[in-house]
């Protein structure tokens, strides 16, 4: 791995102002002045706080090894609901996203994702390991020391998720091939050797466990706090198919929901005001991360065609419908079709309103990590698996996404509520389209549903991938390989993921 990933504050930029430093200010109002020595550095709050600022900027500033917006692009461009722009479409690490057969040398963007997401993690643990050290007397309120430390182990949690789901088996849980969490700073570049899927999940629920216990509830949308730490637990156990108890956590956070966290009204509210600092405070956001655009690193900028660019597959998807027993059932409903994708003449393909582009007005980008509408289609999927039926309160939660997005519940054709006769495979199918239509380029989670589908049905049968992006039909190449250079410089401890090996 990079000898980078493991300098001890090279990886823990400090976010410092000496004249005027406004802790409560907005994470783009910081500019990254110089670095120190973590150990030296933060010994106060002001300090702890600035270096916890420092941690969420690896979300959004691309210079300092960010892994976005790639790591949330690529699943999309692999589903084929997304290809690469004309720009980049020749290029071989490009090319090779388009046909499922992704190259494990010489990559950019993966070696991005990879070392983007250490270095992040990096950061967390700094935070977590010298704060520890602190005194409650320094820290006003005294309990401002443990909500720092939930606040790191949370994101942690999040680093360690991404990596796993990009680069281990993570809808395995007997699988070995997990990744290397890491709950220490790292002060050589010495490379350990990888857990395995399980022993990876509950590195993650422990982290989590502690952020719910002792998060803040909420300081602003674009820091984390307990309920997304919360939500975040829900969607792992749905990875790791403990299905009773996902649909418990996310049940907890609909019932608990209050002003702060809810469902928006309508759905296009959620995204349409790229004009104001409002879209940053939207009731539907569980945790979410300011882009960038001004530094043409926003998704809008690249969800613009720039680098990629939605397809007629993806529209054609939402706009199809279902058969319920005789019933045909639209799929997507023209908010979540109609008024937030559209033509794009100069890179071909579509664009989505739901980010600032070169065709939408504004300068405010917002990254969406978890909203409320996914806890409600989590707790649907999770609910009906565990009781292996449809439920009444799954079937609720179901068309309460729908009913916000404009369904009617005239149990006639069209863009309806679904009945209480559908079948559980029915109901299953509804809920990865309704997650198609509802979170759509807001974190590949897309990608991550048809591998879950496939392999809950057993790989190469029942539903698979390849039903609907005809190249991915090789297991293997559903998860990104390491980069070998990383492998390479850790002196090969690290294991390389099946079908990989050159």
């Amino acid at each position: 791995m990079k000898k980078t990933l493991y300098k001890y504050i090279s990886v823990l930029t400090l976010l410092v102002s000496i004249y005027s430093c406004q802790l409560t200010e907005e994470l783009d109002d910081y500019e990254p002045l110089y670095s120190l020595d973590a150990e030296d550095a933060i010994d106060t709050q002001e300090t702890a706080e600035l270096a916890l600022v420092g941690a969420y900027s690896g979300f959004t500033q691309r210079s300092l090894g960010s892994p976005f917006p790639d790591m949330f692009i690529i699943p999309d461009v692999l589903s084929g609901y997304s290809t690469v722009g004309r720009i980049f479409s020749s290029d071989p690490e490009e090319a090779a996203f388009i046909q499922n057969d992704p190259i494990s040398t010489g990559t950019v963007r993966t070696l991005n994702i990879y070392t983007g997401l250490y270095e992040f993690i990096n950061r967390t643990n700094w935070i977590i390991s010298t704060v520890e050290e602190l005194d409650d007397d320094i820290f006003e309120p005294k309990v401002r020391r443990i909500e720092i430390i939930a606040e790191a182990k949370i994101l942690r949690a999040l680093g360690h998720f991404y990596l796993l789901r990009n680069f281990g088996q993570f809808y395995d849980i007997n699988s070995k091939y997990g990744i290397n969490t890491r709950l220490e700073p790292s002060k050589s570049a010495k490379a350990y050797s990888r857990d395995s899927v399980l022993e990876t999940y509950e590195t993650i629920l422990k982290d989590l466990e502690y952020g719910i216990e002792n998060g803040p509830s909420l300081r602003t949308k674009g820091y984390t706090n307990s309920t997304f730490a919360k939500g975040l637990k829900a969607r792992v156990l749905l990875y790791m198919q403990r299905y009773s108890e996902a649909a418990n956590v996310a049940k907890e956070i609909i019932e608990s929901s209050s002003s702060n966290f809810s469902l928006e009204p309508t759905f296009l509210s959620i995204f349409d005001d790229h004009e104001s600092s409002i879209i940053f405070q939207s009731s539907e956001i569980l945790f979410g991360t300011r882009g960038e655009p001004a530094a043409t690193i926003g998704m809008g900028s690249y969800y613009s065609g720039f680098f990629a660019t939605i397809t007629q597959d993806y529209l054609d998807a939402v706009n199809g419908s279902l058969n319920v027993n005789g019933q045909i059932i639209d799929i997507g409903g023209s908010e979540r079709t109609e008024e937030i994708f559209f033509p794009n003449s100069s890179y071909g393909g579509y664009y989505s309103t739901k980010y600032t582009s070169n065709f939408t007005d504004g300068d405010y980008d917002m990254i969406y990590h978890m909203r409320m509408a996914e806890v409600y289609l989590i707790f649907a999927e999770a609910n009906a698996r565990a009781n292996n039926v449809v439920t009444p309160e799954a079937l609720e939660a179901l068309n309460t996404i729908r009913l916000r997005a404009g369904a009617t519940s005239t149990g006639e054709d069209g863009f309806n509520t679904y009945p209480t006769s559908i079948s559980l495979d029915q109901f299953l199918t509804a809920v990865r389209y309704e997650k198609l239509a509802e979170l759509y380029s807001e974190g590949g989670e897309t990608w991550y549903d048809l591998i879950r589908y496939d392999y809950s049905d057993g790989f190469n049968s029942g539903f698979q991938v390849s039903d609907v992006k005809a190249s991915a039909t090789d297991p293997d190449k559903f998860i990104l390989p390491i980069p070998t250079e990383t492998i390479d410089a850790g002196g090969n401890v690290i294991i390389q993921n099946p079908g990989y090996d050159d």
